[in-house]
């Protein structure tokens, strides 16, 4: 090939370079199309491309950039209002399941994650086993895996930075009425319980009241 076919191959790798960088690379076709180059100098590009390793030997269609849904990737797209918003409109069904299905050891392992807990003193690890039984006791494997997936967003510490102090002791208490309601398997009030509990929360994060208005008397 003539130096004039080389340096046009040479430009044309230098675009698709850039392009693969954006992560957008087409079909050959529509490539082809775009560069305003036949798919015999096309080809030989990406060949060359493809030896030095500088784009991957197969390049799927339409790639575009993705950030990663894990909670490494999420937490700086949401805020612990968004959070709240998720597990508001998930929790109150788990709870009413758990009411509904759960076994007597599961419910009794939801009473005993409660009072391992403290009315004053907030414990993550805690707070989150709870929940944990509960959604357990539903047995609902989808809603166990999203509730895992929500509480590794709550256990990152940036993440944790962005909440605001709160009455511990009324999370408790609306703890205490979810017990009583799932073991009695009273199924509407531990749907209300929960709910009663996360809009509290949810209110408050997006500048309402403190959840102590919520509290159970």
């Amino acid at each position: 090939m003539n130096s004039d076919g080389q340096d046009m191959i040479a430009e044309i790798a230098g675009r698709i370079r850039g392009l693969a960088a954006e992560g957008r690379l087409p079909a050959e076709r529509e490539l082809a199309d775009r560069l305003g180059v036949n798919r015999y100098v096309l080809r030989k590009a990406l060949e060359d491309l493809r030896q030095k390793e500088e784009i991957p030997a197969s390049q799927p269609r339409n790639r575009g950039k993705r950030r990663s849904l894990g909670a490494g990737g999420i937490i700086d797209l949401t805020s612990p209002a968004e959070l709240w918003e998720v597990r508001l409109s998930l929790e109150p069904e788990i709870a009413r399941l758990a009411a509904v299905r759960g076994t007597s050891a599961e419910l009794d392992a939801i009473k005993v994650a409660h009072q391992r807990s403290e009315p004053t003193v907030f414990d993550l690890e805690l707070d989150i086993g709870f929940h944990r039984a509960i959604a357990i006791a539903s047995h609902n494997a989808l809603a166990l895996h999203l509730m895992d997936q929500v509480m590794e967003v709550t256990r990152d510490p940036g993440f944790r930075s962005r909440f605001p102090a709160f009455t511990t002791e009324t999370g408790w208490r609306h703890h205490e009425m979810l017990v009583e309601a799932i073991r009695a398997r009273h199924a509407s009030e531990a749907e209300e319980a929960m709910r009663l509990h996360l809009t509290a929360i949810l209110q408050w994060l997006n500048g309402g009241a403190d959840p102590a208005r919520y509290a159970v008397k």
